[in-house]
């Protein structure tokens, strides 16, 4: 005949039994490491976070189950992921105070424009983002001239008076 105090110490074997092996139902951990290891080698590689190549690695990410301890890491990856891979933000844009003097009104149009091409390519996609810089450049280099130039009279513009001439062109070139 089996003893109650018997009964209770195999209770108490199966219950620390069990609590050892449950743990080891926990595939979430190892799911991570695999998720961290694609992460690792695409950060190395420099792959950006729009390539197509993420798209395997936020899956793994994703299949963490929910109750695993390591899906909250995982859903922090997922967020930082998805954050990376949405719209870009347009750059903020410094513009001086306002000016008085000649040819002021050139000088409002062509910030206005530079501002226009600086909202655009940070709206704009990769591959075209190189030709609105060049763009850019451009404008800001013409926008410098206008406004070495734009002094009212009386405030001694005269010494940036070759700013805007062709000695600018010939010295850029060099």
């Amino acid at each position: 005949m089996v003893s109650n105090s018997s009964h209770r110490r195999l209770a108490a074997l199966l219950c620390a039994l069990g609590l050892l092996v449950l743990p080891g139902c926990d595939k979430g951990p190892e799911q991570l490491a695999k998720a961290e290891a694609q992460y690792s080698e695409l950060v190395q590689r420099g792959v950006p976070p729009r390539d197509p190549a993420w798209d395997a690695v936020i899956a793994a990410y994703d299949a963490i189950p929910k109750d695993s301890k390591a899906r909250p890491k995982a859903d922090i990856r997922i967020a930082a992921l998805r954050a990376l891979r949405g719209k870009l933000p347009p750059r903020p844009l410094a513009t001086p105070g306002g000016l008085v003097g000649p040819d002021v009104e050139a000088v409002v149009q062509q910030r206005a424009e530079c501002e226009k091409l600086a909202r655009l390519m940070g709206m704009e996609k990769e591959e075209r983002r190189d030709q609105v810089r060049q763009q850019l450049d451009a404008c800001r280099e013409k926008l410098v001239r206008l406004e070495a130039t734009a002094h009212p009279p009386g405030e001694g513009g005269e010494e940036h008076e070759t700013v805007g001439g062709p000695e600018l062109g010939r010295e850029r070139q060099r």
